[in-house]
């Protein structure tokens, strides 16, 4: 590339790695506890169906299941990823991956008003396997520290913003379209703009992406999934508890 297109092109290239990394999620009204929100390596199982069983070898998995049933299994879950320092710190990965392959393999349709009802809105990223983020997290960007990957979606309105944000306001940032696969549980996304705020200066990229998440398990607080790049998140709403 020519010397004036190299910068354009490492910026898009971050671009990519960061909000194909955050959650995907879109709304419209104001987070005051997020003010950049808006609000309203491991086994990779692409494209299952809900009526395909994720079989495991992990004998762990029937005294987790069985005894505390599918609520339970979420807290143990949440409280994993709480201490996991957001994925930083492996050592529970694979014990919540095997988890979320089980409840991936009970998953049924929640059925589109349900669907719509429980995934709308602003959630944060907790907990993920996606290496790309995971840096942002450990490196920072552009001499930021990383603060947190989430975002807002409209599931009335077929719209969506991810949102990765760096203490002192720094933050890239991207706005698409989603739809809605009710049968799988699954919301598919693509973004059509994306911009970099930086040092109070805001640069638009040519940006072009997109993908999907299932959504394992909704309810009013956490959100668990798995992406169509094989990784694997959970969730919370603003209002939660870090």
């Amino acid at each position: 590339l020519p010397r004036t297109q190299q910068p354009m092109k490492a910026l898009t290239t971050i671009v990519w790695c960061a909000l194909l990394s955050a959650v995907v999620c879109g709304a419209s009204l104001s987070s005051p506890s997020l003010p950049g929100l808006r609000s309203t390596k491991v086994t990779y199982h692409p494209r299952i169906g809900i009526s395909r069983r994720v079989k495991t070898k992990n004998s762990f998995l029937a005294s987790i299941f069985q005894p505390a049933g599918k609520k339970g299994s979420v807290n143990k879950l949440v409280n994993l990823a709480r201490a996991s320092n957001r994925g930083r710190n492996p050592e529970s990965n694979d014990e919540m991956v095997a988890m979320i392959d089980e409840l991936r393999s009970q998953m049924k349709p929640f059925g589109l008003p349900k669907l719509q009802k429980s995934v709308n809105g602003s959630w944060v990223e907790m907990w993920t396997t996606e290496d790309a983020v995971l840096s942002f997290a450990k490196n920072g960007f552009l001499g930021a520290e990383f603060d947190y990957a989430g975002g807002s979606i409209n599931m009335y309105g077929d719209e969506f913003t991810n949102i990765v944000a760096f203490k002192g306001g720094n933050a890239v940032t991207a706005d698409g379209k989603i739809k809605v696969d009710e049968e799988n549980n699954r919301v598919s996304f693509r973004f059509n703009v994306a911009k970099i705020n930086v040092g109070g200066l805001t640069i638009p990229l040519p940006f072009s992406a997109g993908g999907y998440i299932d959504n394992v398990y909704v309810d009013d607080k956490y959100r668990i999934g798995v992406d169509s790049r094989g990784d694997y998140r959970v969730y919370r709403r603003p209002n939660v508890p870090a």
